[in-house]
């Protein structure tokens, strides 16, 4: 009912999974010597008549032992589907140093999968995929397009969260980029860079609050969160301001 194609391999077709009464598809694409896959293509067979009333959630997994995850559907309209593989220093990838598989015909997103598959010892490393599994479930259409919409909401969060983090990367002692997500691994990393910062900060701080001296020398809190309100909205149209502060 289905098949797939890693770029520079022969096309697979899909065996039904026992006991599931034709529901449940599996690929696996695997080869005689590790690959660095590109693209995957995967799509329904020309002779198949699906039904317009259900779609086909299509997973994936990388390492036989681990369990499958979302990344995408096949349905009438949509009978094919092209996904992305990326591995650290693969040709795939240039200087990417995330894996991931993502689909690259229908917006849906990428998930990033470093975290499980790019460890030391596992199956996924020296840069290739031995052997990719591709699960495809055969799901009432209202179903399996809420699964999709769910996932999607998903991605869309943890997108929202990882940009709301302060990320950064500069190369390790091994060459490999290193990510800074936070305002303590920034300051480890950049300790020089972080007490200008703070610096410009505070003198920023001073040089406004300054002008609203009382006769005792103090300042109302109520300044502070003006001077706070405005400081982030300039921070985020351009934070380059803060190269003019100087010393008033």
């Amino acid at each position: 009912m289905f098949a797939a194609v890693a770029a520079g391999n022969p096309l697979q077709l899909s065996e039904e999974v026992a006991n599931s009464n034709g529901l449940q598809h599996t690929i696996i694409l695997s080869s005689t010597k590790p690959k660095n896959y590109s693209h995957i293509s995967i799509f329904i067979l020309p002779n198949v008549t699906f039904p317009d009333n259900f779609i086909a959630t299509v997973y994936f997994k990388l390492v036989p032992t681990d369990d499958f995850k979302l990344f995408g559907y096949l349905s009438v309209e949509k009978p094919s589907a092209i996904f992305k593989v990326k591995l650290p220093g693969g040709n795939a990838s240039g200087n990417s140093t995330s894996n991931y598989i993502s689909p690259t015909n229908d917006g849906i997103g990428e998930i990033d999968m470093d975290d499980d598959y790019g460890n030391v010892g596992s199956p996924v490393n020296n840069n290739n995929i031995s052997e990719v599994t591709i699960g495809i479930s055969i799901e009432p259409r209202e179903q399996g397009l809420m699964k999709i919409q769910e996932w999607k909401q998903e991605m869309a969060t943890e997108h929202t969260k990882n940009a709301s983090s302060l990320v950064l990367s500069r190369p390790n002692g091994m060459g490999l980029p290193m990510t800074i997500r936070t305002a303590g691994e920034l300051a480890k990393t950049y300790p020089a860079l972080t007490r200008e910062l703070a610096a410009k900060i505070v003198q920023h701080a001073y040089n406004y609050l300054s002008g609203f001296l009382d006769s005792n020398g103090n300042v109302s809190i109520k300044r502070f969160d003006t001077w706070w309100d405005k400081f982030k909205n300039r921070l985020e149209n351009d934070g380059s301001f803060l190269d003019e502060v100087t010393n008033a």
